[in-house]
Order: structure tokens, then sequence, then C-alpha cells
């Protein structure tokens, strides 16, 4: 019995590995606490844990439910869902199959997201394995507790909303309950800096999740929104330009453009400063940007509008540099869209900059 629980463990193991390298897993859990599966048994596992037991039957594919006797530590896979039992600690689970639209373009929509680590889609993952056991609902249908969570967001109960969706999205894997389950977990209000931290990683997490689903264009630009607040409230606010420059790219709605200008302004390849060098014998007008300059391979000329044909563009590290300027006069200068940074950033739009060379201390 020893020998015949450890290879099932070793097929767990190698099922979960396998299927690892997929960022959607094949199969879910839709969790019931204190019930019974009863009857449909296939064989048994004795000394294990619910993890275990999960791995186990997910790796069977004749397993289509399980019971974990939280008592004996012992679990019961099914080869189906029959008959339930009220049975204080024991929890079981239906075991459902992901869309397999989703899981046809779950790598094309991994790839689309470079601007994550796989450390984040690693736990985007494995947020889609735990969120069946972490927010039970197999009592209840999907519409049931999504007027559940909505009922909870009238009354402010952020917390509580935020359990009822993640146990809707269990039984779901719907692409636009991942991206609510994303919203309402950084809705929750908490002076815990800990906590907070938690929900917007969370936060992160649902969403990502919901963009590797959203099989329309709408679903997909909802995520990256989501996933763009998350990633600011986790202090990575130079990541929300890709993920709303993804956004745009996808469905370039007014929401959209407005937060990736607005992210752009904060973070993004920008012009944060400017001047004029007017005390050196040979004045010039600078503009500092927020990014290193490329070093070698490009000219910066035609990126520059100048008021004068005889002025200089020179670029040096991050700052771009006209000379040819002379001390006690205005000059508007535009840098335009589409200049780049070493970072294969680009300004998005042109920016005029008006500076006045003043004239040298006496």
């Amino acid at each position: 019995m020893l020998r015949h629980f450890a290879c099932l463990l070793l097929i767990a193991f190698t099922a979960t590995s396998v299927s690892a390298q997929s960022p959607v897993p094949e199969k879910r859990q839709v969790v019931t606490q204190d019930t019974d599966f009863f009857g449909s048994d296939l064989e048994p596992l004795f000394d294990t844990t619910v993890e275990a037991c999960r791995n186990a039957c997910f790796a069977n594919q004749s397993c289509k439910a399980y019971t974990f006797n939280a008592r004996a530590n012992s679990c019961f896979p099914k080869s189906a869902l029959t008959e339930t039992q009220a049975y204080e600690g024991a929890v079981s689970a239906e075991i459902l199959l992901t869309d397999t639209r989703v899981l046809n373009q779950a790598q094309a929509r991994a790839n689309d997201l470079s601007f994550l680590s796989q450390n984040d889609l690693q736990r985007a993952r494995q947020l889609a394995l735990d969120i069946g056991a972490r927010h039970p609902g197999g009592q209840r249908d999907t519409p049931t507790m999504v007027q559940a969570a909505q009922d909870r967001v009238a009354q402010k109960d952020y917390l509580n909303a935020m359990r009822w969706m993640g146990a809707a999205v269990a039984r779901s894997d719907l692409s636009d309950q991942w991206v609510e389950y994303a919203r309402l977990s950084r809705s929750i209000e908490t002076q815990n800096a800990n906590d907070k931290r938690r929900y917007a990683q969370q936060a992160l997490e649902a969403s990502t999740n919901a963009y590797l689903r959203g099989l329309r264009d709408a679903e997909r630009a909802n995520a990256l929104l989501q996933m763009a607040d998350a990633l600011e409230a986790l202090g990575r606010g130079r990541n929300m330009v890709p993920a709303l420059r993804l956004a745009e790219a996808i469905q370039p709605r007014e929401d959209v453009v407005t937060a990736l200008e607005a992210a752009i302004a904060k973070y993004g390849f920008r012009i944060v400063q400017h001047r004029s060098d007017h005390e050196s014998a040979v004045p010039r007008v600078c503009a500092e940007f927020s990014d290193p300059l490329v070093k070698a391979g490009v000219d910066y000329t035609p990126f520059v509008r100048l008021p004068d044909a005889g002025l200089v563009v020179q670029a040096d590290t991050q700052q771009i540099c006209i000379s040819g300027v002379e001390h006690g006069e205005r000059y508007r200068i535009t840098f335009r869209a589409g200049l780049p940074a070493a970072s294969g950033e680009t300004l998005t739009r042109d920016v005029e900059i008006a500076q006045y060379v003043r004239d040298q201390k006496p």
C-alpha cells in the first residue's frame, strides 16, 4: 500500500510539474466544506494531505471529485459526484475542466505580458489552483454568489464581497469575474501595510488570470486596467506603461487612453526638466529625460524640431542639448513623438518646451 501511495504521489507531482509549464491549469476545483461526496470511490490514499489529495485527483483522468477526511488524513478520489452527505471535518471538491479556448490561447496571452516576470505568472497560476480552497462555495451556483458579492458591495463590505466573488470565480473561471475579484481585492480598506500589499498582490494575480482567460477585447483591456492599478500599488509604476500600452493596442477607448497618459506622466519615458546653460561662454538649451538615451547608432536630430536651422542637436547620456543659441533670446523647441530611449520606450507625443536664455551675470 505504501509503495502504491508513493507511486500515486510521484504521478501527481510529475503531472503538476508538467502542467506548470502552462500559465493556465487544465483543471480547477470547487470546494465544499463539511461534506462527504458519498460513493463512486477510486483507490483511496491514507496518511496524506489535502493538497496531495487534490494533486492526485488532478493527475488521474478518471477522478471527477474527491473527499478528504481531515480527521484521518485520508483521501477518497471519486469517479463521479453522485451523492452528498454532511460530514464535519471533511473537505470535498468537484473537479472542473478549463475551457479549451482558454487553454489554446494561454501561451500567446502570457507572451503578451512580457513586462511581468516568470514569478508573476507562476503566482497567478498558483492562485488559479488555490482559489477554490481559499473561497469554498460548492453549495451554491455562480449567479447566487455573484449576487451575494454585489449585495456586499452595496453595503461597502468589500472584504466579504471579494470572498463571494472568489467563490464564483472558482466555479466559473470567467475573465470578467476574475477582473471583479481583482477590483474588489484593491477596494478593501485597511490601515495595515502588510494587508494592503497582500491584497494588491492578489489583485495582480487575479488580473493576470483575467487577461489569460480573456476571449474578447473588452475583457482583456479591463484586465490590463486592473493590472496597472495593482502594479502601481506594489511600487511597480513603471510597469503600468507597457500594460496600458497593450490595453490601448487592444481597445483604444477613452478610459484606457486617459489611464495611459496619466501613467506616462508619472512613470513613462518623458522630459523631466529643461534648462538653459546661460552662464557658459557658449550657451545651450538642454532637456533632461527620465531614462537614458541610446548610446550609439541613433541620430536624434530628426526627432527635434528647431526654430533655426543653424542650431545643433547633441545627445549625451540622459539629455539632449541644443547649441548655437544666444544670450537674451527665447526659444521654442519641439521634441517629436517617437524619440527613443535605450529601453525601447519612445515619446508618445510631441513635447514643446519654451526656454529663455538669460544673459550671463556680470
